[in-house]
C-alpha cells in the first residue's frame, strides 16, 4: 500500500516492490494460479451467469449463499458479498459489479474474508468486476440502487429471533425512512431522544409491536412502516399483535410505547436532527495518482479542483476523492500490481487525508461503465469531472 502525499520532487529510496517477494505478480503464473484458487470456491459455480442480483453471507470463513427472500436484510454484526450482473448495451457481454458490505459490528476476521473472497471473486472473472467497498449506513447510491428496502437486523450468523418467551426478548426501536426510492430500516438507541417528527417509528416489544408516525412522515413512509411490523408479527406465529400510534395521540397504549422509550419528551426533533445517516455534499475533487513507475508504489496528489479527464493516465491507478464518495480509476495498461493494491490504498487514503472510514469506494475501470450507463455514481463522477 502507498500513502498518498503532496506531489514531490525528492527521490524515494525505499526498496522497490520488484525485487520482493511480489515481484511476480501479473505474470501468466501468477494469474493462472489465482485463477485456479479462486475455481475452487464452490460458491462461484452460479456466480454471474444471468443479470439480476446475487447475494452472500460470510460465516466462519466460508461463503455461503443467502437466501432470496432475505436479499435487503443486512445483520450488523456480519460481512456480505453482494454480486449485480448487467449486460453491456452495444455487446450484450455479461458484467459483473462486486460489493463487498460491512456491518457496523462485523468481526475483523469476517469483514477481512468478505474482501479477501471479493478479490478472489475477481480473478474467478479474469478481472474483469468492478469492486466496491460498503459499509452500514453509509451504503453508496449504486450499491441502494440494487434494493426497494434495506433492513439492518442485529446480531449475526449465530443470534436472531426465532420464539417469544416472557421475559427474554429485548425491545428494539426500528426507524423507517425513505430516502430517494429507498426505504431504510435502522435499529436506533431505544430512547425517546431517537425519535423524529419526519419518519416512522416501530417500537418491537416481542408480543406487542407499535408503530409510531411522525406529524410530518410521509403517507409511502407510513404504509411502509405498518407493512414492516406486519412482517414481525407474523413471526409470533400469532402470539403477536400490533398497535398503530400517531403523534399526537394519548392513552394507555401511547403512554406504554413512551414509557418503554424512557418517557414522552417535551418536544419532538425535526426530521434534519434525527437522520443518523446523513449524506455529504460532494466536495471539490481531489486527483491522486498510484503509480509503481520508479519501482516502489508511491501515491500523489496531482490536482485538487477543477478536474479533467484528460488528466487520467491509461498506464496508471488514481484515486479521486469527491468527499461522498472515493473512485479508483484503473487504466487499462496500469501494472496488475498496481491494480491489486487499489482497494488497499484506497482505505489507507480514508485514514491519510480523515475521511469517515465508512466512505463508499468504488473501482473504476477505463473502458467500463458502470451498472448503468446514468447510474447514481456515473452521476457523482460526471459531476466532478463536469469540465
Amino acid at each position: 500500500m502507498a500513502a498518498c502525499v503532496e506531489e514531490s520532487s525528492g527521490n524515494d529510496e525505499s526498496e522497490s516492490w520488484k525485487d520482493t517477494n511480489v515481484g511476480n505478480i501479473g505474470s501468466d503464473m501468477d494469474k493462472d494460479a489465482r485463477k485456479q484458487a479462486a475455481s475452487t470456491e464452490e460458491a462461484w459455480d452460479v456466480a454471474g451467469l444471468e443479470q439480476g442480483v446475487q447475494i452472500w453471507r460470510i460465516e466462519k470463513f466460508k461463503v455461503v449463499v443467502w437466501p432470496a427472500e432475505e436479499y435487503g436484510n443486512f445483520y450488523s454484526g456480519d460481512s456480505y458479498i453482494v454480486l449485480h450482473t448487467t449486460a453491456d448495451p452495444e455487446s450484450g457481454k455479461l458484467l459483473h459489479d462486486i460489493h463487498f458490505w460491512i456491518g457496523s459490528h462485523s468481526t475483523q476476521d469476517e469483514y477481512g474474508t468478505a474482501a479477501y473472497k471479493t478479490v478472489e471473486l475477481d480473478d474467478f472473472f479474469d478481472g474483469e468486476p468492478q469492486q466496491h467497498r460498503e459499509t452500514q449506513g453509509h451504503e453508496s447510491a449504486e450499491f441502494k440502487s440494487l434494493f426497494r428496502e434495506i433492513s439492518y437486523l442485529e446480531g449475526g450468523v449465530d443470534t436472531g429471533f426465532s420464539h417469544v418467551e416472557e421475559g427474554a426478548f429485548i425491545a428494539k426501536l426500528l426507524q423507517v425512512r425513505k430516502e430517494g426510492k429507498l426505504v431504510r430500516v435502522a435499529e436506533l438507541p431505544l430512547s425517546a431522544e431517537s425519535i423524529n417528527d419526519g419518519d416512522c417509528f416501530i417500537l418491537d416489544a416481542g408480543l406487542i409491536i407499535y408503530t409510531w408516525y411522525g406529524s410530518a412522515a410521509s403517507a409511502f413512509e407510513k404504509n411502509k412502516c405498518g407493512a414492516h411490523a406486519k412482517k414481525l408479527e407474523d413471526k409470533r406465529l400469532g402470539r403477536g399483535s400490533t398497535v398503530t400510534l400517531e403523534h399526537d395521540d394519548g392513552g394507555e397504549e401511547a403512554n406504554a410505547f413512551w414509557n418503554a422509550l424512557g418517557g414522552r419528551p417535551d418536544s419532538i426533533k425535526s426530521a434534519a436532527e434525527g437522520d443518523v445517516y446523513a449524506v455529504p455534499d460532494i466536495g471539490e475533487g481531489v486527483l491522486s495518482v498510484v503509480s509503481d513507475e520508479n519501482g516502489t508504489l508511491s501515491c500523489i496528489e496531482r490536482a485538487r479542483g477543477d478536474l479533467m479527464k484528460d488528466m487520467l493516465d491509461t498506464k496508471d491507478v488514481f484515486i479521486v476523492d469527491t468527499t461522498r464518495e472515493v473512485f479508483v480509476w484503473i487504466g487499462l495498461e496500469a501494472s496488475d500490481y498496481e491494480r491489486r493494491q487499489a482497494m488497499p490504498t484506497a482505505i489507507q487514503y480514508l485514514q491519510t487525508k480523515s475521511l469517515p472510514p465508512s466512505t463508499p469506494i468504488h473501482t473504476f475501470k477505463e473502458g467500463r461503465h458502470f451498472s448503468a450507463p446514468l447510474s447514481p455514481s456515473q452521476k457523482i463522477w460526471n459531476d466532478i469531472f463536469s469540465n
